[in-house]
């Protein structure tokens, strides 16, 4: 086991979780999944397996969560049937088994793409069989499960939503940072300063360039990591500022985010952030017409085709610029799939269905095999089985407004919509780039977060008698409310 400078400073604020609660613990946690590129912990003995700064933050989160009396009710209450917590737990259930079993069962049955060796070189088929991906991956699985379930029950309250909402906000600042941090040092040949952060034993592409830019990763290890980190704040900080909840903030933070996707020449960054904006678009022009809108989505609907127009406008009257955009498009999303990483990620898919059919849709187990897309990862990894239990997860998170009913606070509902968002949009990125069945610390944080019950869950077995008459609002906030 080797412990790297960054796993020392995890270990120093470690104890400070426990000491000052959970409050603080949230932070560091969601703050810290932003060292994707990171390793706090590096174990020779599996493989050269990282430990990431984010899940050693979470023994920490879990230590500090337990020492509150009521979780472990809390807890079990969470995760009672028809709670998405319910469905996750059955999901990783399914996958752990999957993991120690399907691999044996199939030994030999099935070529796979399976995790990249020690070198971090090219990924390479080989026979099915037990590997250490089994176990690093099911580790991350359980490690997501034990997020929701924390962050799940932390956010029954409104203080708990709000310290969540207020935690990712400031997340969105912090890696907006970093990826001025990653730019600027490129530019002065100075990289090496952010080498502490970028010590995990996978592959690093932090100095690449594409269409004449330099593609930004931030603190992750690649362009389509950060594309993916930065979509979800994007989504967050835009659908809190739509519904007119600190609007300034969230307004800066949205923009600038917009700007660094913008810049990234990530397709996860460009694909995602396009179909987000498109899904919104549509769902408040049809909020318009019902007269169930804020100034802010109003604005939105207004301005959005305006400068979609203006922008292309421009565009076209500009020969120069419109060849630059044009190699661009070409470059990023149309040839994507004929360069070699896109052959590459191709590939991935395919050998991943294959493996799919050849294990009778049972599946070869998580860790075993990896793919370039989220639902084809979860049927070659766990098959038609696994895939129910997920999108019934999945479901209860995004599409079942029922999950998380509007009351009195309008600040905490708006932050559970905006995670609900987030979490789409997560999806739409990981259903173009995710190679594996973990989604990642930070869509469980946010899934949690629009999920959660209006009060501690193990208080809801009576309902509380509904109010004659509304909460009264203060006149001047913007909110009016809106279907999830």
């Amino acid at each position: 086991m080797i412990i790297e400078p960054i796993g020392i400073a995890a270990l120093l604020i470690g104890p400070l979780c426990i000491v000052l609660g959970l409050r603080f613990a949230a932070v560091v946690l969601i703050i810290s999944t932003l060292f994707g590129a990171s390793a706090a912990i590096i174990l020779p003995a599996v493989g050269n397996a990282n430990i990431q700064p984010a899940h050693l933050m979470l023994g920490f989160f879990a230590l500090s969560a337990a020492t509150k009396r009521s979780f472990g009710r809390e807890a079990a209450a969470g995760l009672t049937y028809r709670r998405p917590g319910f469905w996750l737990a059955l999901t990783v259930l399914y996958g752990v088994v999957s993991a120690y079993y399907f691999p044996r069962l199939f030994s030999g049955a099935t070529y796979v793409f399976g995790l990249r060796g020690e070198t971090g070189g090219s990924v390479t088929l080989s026979p099915l069989g037990p590997s250490s991906g089994n176990v690093t991956q099911t580790v991350y699985f359980i490690s997501d499960l034990v997020c929701f379930i924390i962050c799940y029950v932390y956010a029954g309250s409104h203080s708990g939503k709000r310290a969540l909402g207020s935690a990712i906000l400031l997340c969105g600042v912090i890696n907006l940072l970093f990826a001025v941090l990653d730019v600027a040092t490129y530019a002065v040949n100075a990289t090496e300063l952010l080498a502490p952060i970028r010590n995990a034993t996978y592959r690093m592409l932090n100095d690449t360039e594409s269409i004449g830019l330099k593609r930004v990763v931030g603190s992750f290890s690649e362009a389509s990591a950060f594309g993916y980190a930065t979509l979800g704040l994007f989504a967050f900080s835009t659908r809190l500022w739509l519904e007119g909840v600190y609007p300034r903030a969230t307004l800066v933070v949205s923009g600038m985010s917009l700007v660094a996707l913008s810049v990234s020449t990530s397709t996860t960054a460009y694909v995602g952030t396009s179909i987000f904006l498109i899904l919104n678009f549509l769902r408040y022009l049809w909020g318009a017409l019902s007269g169930r809108v804020t100034q802010q989505m109003l604005a939105f609907i207004v301005a959005m085709p305006i400068l979609t127009v203006a922008i292309v406008t421009g565009i076209l009257l500009n020969d120069s610029m419109e060849a630059y955009i044009h190699d661009a498009i070409n470059t990023v999303l149309l040839t994507k799939l004929s360069s070699n990483s896109g052959v590459e990620r191709t590939a991935w898919n395919a050998q991943a269905m294959v493996n799919f059919f050849d294990t009778y849709a049972i599946g070869g187990g998580i860790g075993s095999l990896r793919a370039s897309s989220f639902p084809v990862a979860v049927l070659g990894s766990i098959g038609i089985a696994g895939a129910v239990l997920y999108a019934a997860f999945l479901s209860t998170v995004v599409v079942d407004a029922r999950a998380a009913p509007p009351d009195g606070d309008w600040i905490s509902t708006a932050i559970q919509r905006a995670a609900r968002s987030a979490c789409l949009a997560l999806l739409i990125a990981a259903s173009f780039t995710s190679a594996f069945v973990d989604l990642g610390l930070q869509f469980f944080v946010l899934a949690a977060l629009g999920s959660a019950a209006r009060q501690p869950v193990a208080r809801t077995v009576e309902r509380q008698p509904v109010p004659s008459s509304p909460p009264v609002r203060v006149a001047s906030s913007p909110w009016r409310p809106v279907t999830s």
